[in-house]
């Protein structure tokens, strides 16, 4: 009975574990491949809690063709303003305008986070590419507001500022690795 058990709980842990690692959909838009990010990063515990916290949650997706002969990305920022309960998203993708809204509910994130984004050019009819996902605790824009405040010439400077001004860089709470074959349809 036990080993019956134990068997039937192994054969559900693949499926569970592909459930919560979600695979991204590829495609592509003339020459370009686009990514639709799966629901499973924003249901991410880590993702949860930075998102709630009110703070800007930065997303990079770094493409790299497998053979490195090209390279791409986009960025996602979204920060929860917690007075007016909305999420204020901006996307980035290589040669578009950013597109920049007010999403009044978790449902609605989820669903124009599925909205693809422009990653690589695809100079072919197909591509193999190896694709990471980091998850930053802030933007690139508050990265840089901290550089400047650090370095102001009247502040005290003590050696803990000079540490913290060389090593602000962030540090993902969370990565995302995928591999895909794209081919030109």
């Amino acid at each position: 009975m036990v080993k019956r058990a134990l068997f039937a709980l192994l054969l559900l842990l693949p499926a569970a574990f592909a459930s919560a690692q979600q695979q991204p959909a590829f495609a592509t838009n003339g020459n370009a491949v686009t990514i639709a990010l799966p629901a499973s990063v924003l249901q991410h515990a880590a993702v949860r809690k930075q998102l709630g916290s009110g703070l800007t949650t930065t997303f990079i997706v770094i493409a790299r063709s497998r053979d490195r002969t090209a390279e791409g990305g986009a960025r996602v920022e979204v920060r929860y303003d917690l007075w007016d309960e909305i999420y204020h998203v901006r996307r980035f993708e290589a040669g578009r305008r950013i597109d920049q809204q007010r999403i009044e509910s978790l449902e609605k994130l989820e669903q124009w986070w599925r909205t693809p984004s422009r990653i690589i050019s695809l100079n072919g009819q197909r591509i193999v590419l190896d694709v990471e996902l980091r998850v930053l605790p802030f933007s690139g824009a508050e990265e840089e507001d901290a550089r400047r405040w650090l370095s102001l010439p009247d502040r005290t400077t003590s050696l803990v500022d000079v540490l913290i001004g060389t090593t602000i860089s962030a540090k993902p709470i969370v990565s995302f690795r995928w591999s895909a074959e794209v081919v030109r349809r």
